[in-house]
């Protein structure tokens, strides 16, 4: 299992070019050789590539806009950018709520188009991965939004989220187990409460059961481990990612 970086974690400085350029540098002289792009500014995909290929990162999944994904001749320049980053899997970071709302039939909607744009990134010889929420732990006749989405986009892998699935109510061991075969990314972000509010925190720094996911992911082959902590920062973002990283070196 290769351990990366998430960058939506430094989004700050990932605004521009020369800030994408030297955030990806920045990045690879901290050890980091994997990355997940999610959260940049606009940036010429060739000079993108350029700087992956000469800083010999492995992307190993996006974040695209769902706006991207929904229309199909944009979708097809997606898949074209994908291809010139080396990057085998196109990620959705969410549902667009603006445009499905959270009910049955809501997702129900959702599930028909995802199941389009799969079809069409397949095809391609792409994968397509979705990042989960808490959200979608509700339950709709008494079945989650994630299982539903699991049983009824069968093309479907997930970019699941540790953090997330705690914080639905569920345990990330269990759906590690349940989604094996469909995790090419696994976000690992941790969990900690602060005065009875839940936080984002440093691997390591929270409640996750870290001795039992790790394990666990590698016995299953998840290719790809990406640390992620979104906000919650009470250090400059860089030394929270070097933190993380330092706590799984020898345990990935």
């Amino acid at each position: 299992m290769k351990l990366g970086a998430q960058l939506y974690n430094v989004r700050e400085y990932t605004k521009t070019p020369e800030d994408i350029e030297a955030t990806l540098r920045r990045i690879k002289a901290m050890g980091f050789n994997v990355i997940q792009i999610s959260g940049f500014g606009p940036c010429n995909i060739d000079l993108l590539a350029g700087w992956v290929q000469e800083l010999n990162l492995d992307v190993c999944v996006t974040h695209v806009p769902w706006p991207r994904l929904a229309d199909s001749g944009e979708l097809k320049t997606v898949i074209a950018e994908h291809k010139k980053l080396g990057c085998s899997q196109i990620g959705l970071g969410m549902r667009p709520s603006d445009v499905f709302p959270n009910t049955g039939e809501g997702w129900t909607r959702f599930i028909k188009k995802t199941n389009s744009i799969i079809a069409q990134v397949r095809d391609a010889g792409l994968g397509f991965g979705y990042h989960n929420h808490d959200l979608e732990f509700q339950k709709w006749n008494g079945v989650t939004t994630l299982d539903r989405l699991a049983a009824e986009c069968p093309g479907l892998d997930f970019i699941l989220d540790t953090f997330w699935v705690q914080a639905g109510g569920a345990n990330p061991a269990a759906y590690i187990k349940k989604f094996q075969g469909r995790i090419k990314t696994i976000h690992f972000k941790d969990f900690r409460v602060v005065d009875q509010v839940r936080q984002f925190a440093e691997i390591g720094q929270g409640n996750i059961d870290w001795d039992e996911i790790i394990p666990l992911c590698k016995a299953q082959n998840i290719p790809y481990a990406v640390i992620e902590q979104d906000a919650n920062f009470l250090i400059d973002p860089f030394e929270s990612l070097a933190m993380s990283l330092a706590f799984l070196k020898g345990k990935v």
